[in-house]
């Protein structure tokens, strides 16, 4: 979706779009110096090579895409700046405006404050430097308030923007438990000694812990290198709370990441949909090329958002809140931003892969047309059909049109063989008539292998208001956003409506099992608890009515039958499994053993219920008894399907037959028992 880099050696200025001197001009306000921004593809220094090569400041120079129409001998490079990061109070804006004006080589002086620099390279002029003295001492030697730790701030200059733009970051007090408390970034993305990772710990390493994106490929060897959630919460480090989840399954824990729970929403607009297939008209966007893309918010709808950066300031975030997508990556389910994207490409013979078109030549069609509607004509084609206020590519006469009208142009500019063929790419598929779709492969978190999928894992909540802080239904529920959130799954069709399905289907769970969750936590449970107690109360009256003797004599009694025996290793499972649990937890790492030492929540005491039932009560009709039985091998059987499956579709669905079949059996104990109280009442 950005200006393409020229590659090192071209056989014409056609195939060059963004060159070496252009990212420094466009990129260098972020990127601290050093690399691609001091030396060129072939380890040369920028100006020092430029002037031995003979090349000319703006010449073609060979037309290598590192010095083609370069300045390098004059403005010199962006070295390395470590006062970028490490100086507090550093003047950013001060850099970015040096660069803009060519004055690469003084940037990081004037970004300091040591000096202040005045004209511009850009005007031919050459920059005066005035130092301000205050900074040095009487021998000359700089003095400037350097600081290890990088301040919070430092680091926000360039993450502030991108990450609110794409990941709905807002990195404020209100929406982070780690900000409020005094936190800083690189608390948690540790470097050099202060690192524990062997990949980047070190003196003499400057590599900044870093986490692990989907969609980005930058330095992958890297990932996770950050300090993890429960290397604080686990270990109290930072002075954090020991994260106890009390009541939480095991499996939980191990299937979902911990941002899943405690980033249960995003306060900030990031953007869902980038858009490059036609020309925005949004006020207030500048400079005008940017007008070729257009953002759409996290509810689908058009979003101005270069018009309110232009106009606002980045430090002004759009507040708006949504539920993340869920997804599974490596293993577990992540709260993310799942980017979509629709724009013209080209595929060449033997080019893996689709190309842009080139940006540039992109906005001069549209500009052309704008300006001349004579000119290109098709484009005329396309319109707002869903009247959302932007014009969307969508119908296959618009397909048809925007292609030609590209193909059209690009030929006239002897950039499009006869072999390369335009096409449409929408999300994981391409056309080149609007009609026929080609699929593209792509990650199952994807949904397209061309834009970036965001994880979510700044703007923590705290524990209060967390996911589950309110019970199983903050998620098993028919109302909870977890598994019915409407996740965007394909961009507009040929009516202009965008294609939304719930998140259940994304993480590979069928209808079925998420309402067989919602009934169990809405329904069965919250009835199965107040049915124990109803039959407690039941048994005491029985128990008062037909002063039936509970002392050791008939509890011995009772255990010599086969089945009160089965009740008495039930209630030894039910009252120890905790304690089996923990130490099974410890040695063995099957979810299944430890589940079933833990007899999960009360279905062990129904079964015991059952079984101390019909030891009890000796004289009770031989249908109650085939009943009981009936009722506990149910209960064996759904329990078995329930700890042996791995399927998630499966796990949910066996659960709740689980607890139907404890239901039942409390139903059955308390109708058995409360015709014994009226018949033991009716002949008082």
């Amino acid at each position: 979706m950005f200006p393409q880099l020229a590659g090192k050696k071209n056989r014409t200025s056609k195939e060059i779009e963004l060159t070496s001197f252009k990212f420094a001009l466009s990129c260098g306000k972020c990127h601290p110096g050093g690399g691609p921004l001091e030396t060129d593809r072939e380890g040369h220094r920028y100006d020092e090579y430029m002037k031995k090569k003979g090349y000319k400041p703006g010449g073609d120079n060979d037309l290598d895409g590192d010095y083609y129409r370069a300045f390098w001998s004059k403005t010199g490079v962006l070295e390395a700046d470590c006062l970028l990061c490490h100086l507090p109070g550093y003047n950013f804006e001060e850099r970015v405006r040096q660069i803009k004006l060519f004055n690469f080589r003084w940037a990081a002086t004037a970004g300091a404050g040591l000096a202040k620099v005045t004209g511009s390279v850009k005007r031919g002029e050459v920059p005066r430097v005035v130092y301000n003295l205050k900074f040095f001492d009487s021998q000359g030697r700089v003095k400037l308030p350097i600081v290890r730790e990088v301040p919070r701030e430092n680091c926000l200059f360039c993450h502030r923007e991108s990450d609110y733009k794409k990941r709905g970051a807002s990195y404020k007090m209100r929406d982070d438990v780690h900000t409020r408390a005094g936190l800083r970034c690189v608390d948690c993305h540790r470097a050099g000694s202060q690192a524990k990772d062997k990949r980047i710990s070190g003196m003499e390493k400057h590599e900044i812990g870093k986490g692990d994106d989907p969609g980005g490929f930058v330095r992958d060897d890297l990932d996770n290198t950050v300090r993890e959630c429960m290397d604080c919460h686990g270990r109290g480090l930072q002075g954090a709370p020991k994260a106890l989840h009390r009541g939480l399954p095991p499996r939980h824990l191990e299937k979902l990441a911990c941002q899943t729970c405690h980033v249960p929403f995003k306060d900030v607009k990031a953007a869902l949909i980038q858009d490059a297939t036609h020309f925005n008209p949004a006020p207030g966007i500048y400079p005008p090329p940017k007008r070729i893309w257009t953002f759409y918010g996290p509810d689908g709808k058009p979003w101005n958002y270069y018009g309110e950066l232009h106009r606002e300031g980045n430090a002004f975030q759009r507040v708006f809140t949504y539920t993340p997508a869920k997804v599974w990556y490596k293993g577990k389910i992540w709260p993310v931003n799942r980017v979509h994207s629709i724009w013209v490409g080209i595929i060449r013979p033997g080019v893996p892969g689709i190309d842009m078109v080139f940006m540039s030549d992109f906005f001069k069609m549209w500009k052309v047309h704008l300006d001349n509607p004579e000119k290109f004509p098709a484009l005329s084609e396309i319109k707002d059909d869903n009247n959302d206020g932007v014009p969307e590519v969508n119908r296959p006469a618009e397909v048809r049109a925007l292609l030609k009208e590209v193909r059209s142009y690009l030929k006239s500019l002897g950039k499009l063989s006869k072999q390369e063929k335009i096409v449409l790419v929408k999300d994981a598929s391409y056309t080149e008539d609007g009609e026929h779709w080609e699929k593209l492969d792509h990650f199952p978190w994807e949904a397209t292998p061309y834009a970036s999928v965001f994880k979510y894992s700044h703007d923590i909540y705290p524990a209060k208001a967390a996911l589950g802080a309110k019970g199983c239904t903050d998620c098993h529920s028919f109302g909870s956003s977890f598994f019915n959130r409407p996740v965007l799954v394909d961009l507009w069709d040929a009516r202009g409506r965008l294609h939304f399905e719930p998140n259940y289907r994304l993480l590979g769970y069928s209808k079925l099992a998420v309402d067989a969750g919602a009934v169990r936590q809405e329904v069965l449970e919250p009835v199965l608890y107040y049915g124990i107690i109803v039959i407690f109360i039941l048994f005491g009256l029985w128990v008062s009515f037909s002063g039936l003797r509970l002392d050791f004599e008939s509890f011995s009694v009772i255990f010599d039958r086969p089945t009160g025996r089965l009740a008495l290793l039930m209630l030894i499972l039910a009252v120890f499994g905790p304690a089996v649990n923990v130490v099974l937890g410890r040695f063995i790492p099957s979810d299944a053993l430890r589940y079933l030492a833990f007899i999960h929540k009360v279905a062990g005491i129904l079964g015991i219920l059952a079984a101390f039932y019909l030891s009890v009560f000796k004289n009770e009709k031989r249908a109650a008894f085939i009943l009981g039985i009936i009722l506990m091998l149910y209960q064996t059987l759904t329990g078995g399907a329930l700890l042996l499956s791995d399927s998630g579709n499966l796990r949910q669905i066996a659960f709740t037959l689980h607890d139907l079949g404890a239901l039942a059996a409390v139903v059955w104990a308390g109708i058995v028992l409360s015709a014994k109280i009226l018949r033991r009442w009716s002949r008082v």
